[in-house]
Formats: C-alpha cells, structure tokens, sequence
C-alpha cells in the first residue's frame, strides 16, 4: 500500500469516529431528554394521583360521617336535619376543588367518573334533607325515586374508578341511613293519607248529616198547639190525624236516609247523638198520636173540660221535652266535630 493510500485511510477512519462520536452525543442527548421529559411526565401523574385520592379520602371519612345521624335502625330526624348542611358544604367543597384541578391524560377518566360520582352523592345528601324537611309533602313520592336513583347513580360512578391504592364507594352506614330516610317518608306518606281519608270521610259525613239536620228540623213539631186549635175548632180531628201520619212519613224517610250513612270514627258521638234524636222524635209522635185519639173518642160521646184532656198530654209533653234535649245535645257534638 501506497503512502497515498495510507494517509487517505486514516482520514476515512477518523471520519468515522468523529461520526461515532457525534452519534454518541446526539444519543445520549437524547436519552437524557426523554428520561429527563418521562420523569417529568410521571411526577405529574404522581402529583394528579395524589389529588385524587386525597379527594376520594376526605369523601370517604365525610360519608362514614353519616354514621352518626342513625338511631337503633331509625333516624335522629332534628338532627340529621341540623347536621346535613354541614355535610353537604364539605363535600361541595371537595368538589369544587376537585372541578378547579387540571387531570392528566392518565388519570382524566378516573377524574370524570369521581367527579360525576361526587355530584350524585351531593345530590343524594340534598335530597334526602329535602324529604326529611317534607316527608309527606305533595311531590315527595317523585322525590323519593329521585333519591333512589341518584344513589344508585353514585354507587355505579364510583364503583368504574381505578386507582389501585384508593377505594371509593357509599358505605354502609350511608347506605343505611338512605334506607331509613325511604322508610320515614313511606311511613309519613302512609299516615298522611289515612289522616286525608279520614277528612275526607268526616266532610262527607258532615256534609250529608249538615241535610237530615235541616230535614228534622222539618219535621220537628210540637203538635199540642194544633190540639188546642182542634178545640177551638179552627181545624178538625181528621186533618191534624192527616198532618201526624205526614210527619210519621217524612221521619221514616229520615230515618231510611240516615241508616246509610258511613260513619268515621270521630263521628261516632254525633252518629249516636243525632240516632237519639230520631228515636225519641218517633216516640214522641207516637205517644201524641195515641193521646189526640184518645181525646178524639172522649169527645165524640161526651162534653170533657179542658183539665181533663190537658191531662191526656203529661207524658207526650214529657218526651218533646226530650226531644228538645236531645237536639241540644246533638248540635253540641254536631259543632265539637265540625270544628275538628
């Protein structure tokens, strides 16, 4: 090999190595870039972890909170409503929070279920002290599937999130106190309706008694007066025999309309108080009837003074002064259950 030759293949070489070398530089640069940007990347997926699960830590302790506001399997209702808006306000805070962090790529479908998950169990919370502020109310039927739904909802969101080292969903003392929430609405709604039925069937009553009132009152005559008119010949036997069988008639529907009357427990005293005013209005008909006859009959055979016939009316005066009473006290209880 030539001198030449020699001096151009040693250039060759050392073209290389520079190359080599350059090569090597640009690699490691490289190396450490990506190193230096994975490192970089991994602590802010680090960082974001750390803001989730403090995030689902102070949720978690804020519902094992809820604890507190059961009973023996019951609610402390006055206080689960003084405690709940304390409840509520810590965790819209922790929600506001975690809505104002920025979620890595890593960690952005982690973020969008617990913050999904967070917004349904505030609206759980909400909710129920709604209900408990209304248990009966006239939409707390809708309300209650509401509730239903949104902690099932909040159950479902929490249960997609995963993080390895933190768990998320409604314990069961949350679970519990949602239950006996239901259970309290139920039971108000179930009395609640009784107390409507039973007002209603009061009004009914009220209502229908308000019109046999006001037919007895019809009927309700103290005939002695037309005796002494048949006396004095201003009206004859036959025709004040004629008005008695007419009252006999219009009490006897009375009596037929009252027989069908539903009668709620409260009503029970004003249902007995007004039977007793029918009963002794019959009677006293009855025994009028017998003596007007009676003072019929005397006189057709005979001339009777006015003593003696006035005597033939002791015991049928008597019961109209029953029946009197016996008004009286049926308009006492009659305005006891109307002012119920």
């Amino acid at each position: 090999m030539s001198e030449k030759e020699v001096i151009v293949d040693t250039n060759n070489k050392r073209k290389i190595f520079k190359i080599i070398i350059f090569l090597s530089i640009i690699m490691t640069f490289i190396g450490i870039f990506l190193a230096s940007y994975y490192s970089s990347i991994n602590k802010v997926h680090d960082s974001y972890k750390t803001t989730i699960v403090n995030t689902i830590n102070g949720i978690n302790e804020i519902n094992k909170n809820v604890a507190q506001l059961n009973s023996n399997q019951t609610i402390n209702v006055d206080y689960a409503k003084g405690q709940l808006p304390n409840i509520i306000k810590d965790l819209s805070n922790l929600r506001d929070n975690l809505a104002n962090s920025s979620p890595t790529s890593k960690y952005k479908k982690d973020y969008e279920n617990l913050k999904s998950g967070l917004d349904k169990n505030l609206l759980t919370y909400r909710q129920t002290l709604a209900i408990l502020n209304n248990p009966s109310g006239k939409d707390v039927e809708k309300a209650l599937e509401n509730l239903k739904t949104y902690r099932k909802d909040c159950m479902n969101f929490y249960s997609l999130i995963n993080i390895h080292s933190a768990k998320i969903s409604l314990p069961e003392t949350s679970l519990a106190f949602i239950d006996n929430v239901l259970n309290y609405s139920y039971s108000a709604i179930k009395i609640k309706k009784e107390t409507d039925i039973k007002a209603q069937q009061n009004q009914e009553f009220i209502s229908k008694i308000d019109g046999l009132s006001s037919d007895f009152l019809d009927t309700k005559t103290n005939f002695y007066s037309y005796a002494i008119k048949v006396r004095k010949k201003e009206m004859a036997y036959d025709e004040l025999l004629a008005l008695i069988d007419d009252n006999f008639t219009k009490l006897s529907k009375l009596q037929t309309n009252f027989k069908s009357l539903s009668i709620p427990p409260s009503a029970i005293p004003t249902y007995e108080a007004f039977k007793a005013l029918l009963d002794a209005h019959e009677s006293y008909l009855r025994d009028f009837k017998l003596a007007f006859t009676s003072e019929k009959v005397q006189t057709l055979s005979a001339v009777v003074d006015s003593v003696t016939l006035d005597a033939l009316y002791t015991s049928t005066n008597a019961k109209f002064n029953e029946v009197e009473n016996c008004y009286n006290n049926f308009t006492k209880v009659y305005i006891e259950l109307k002012d119920k």
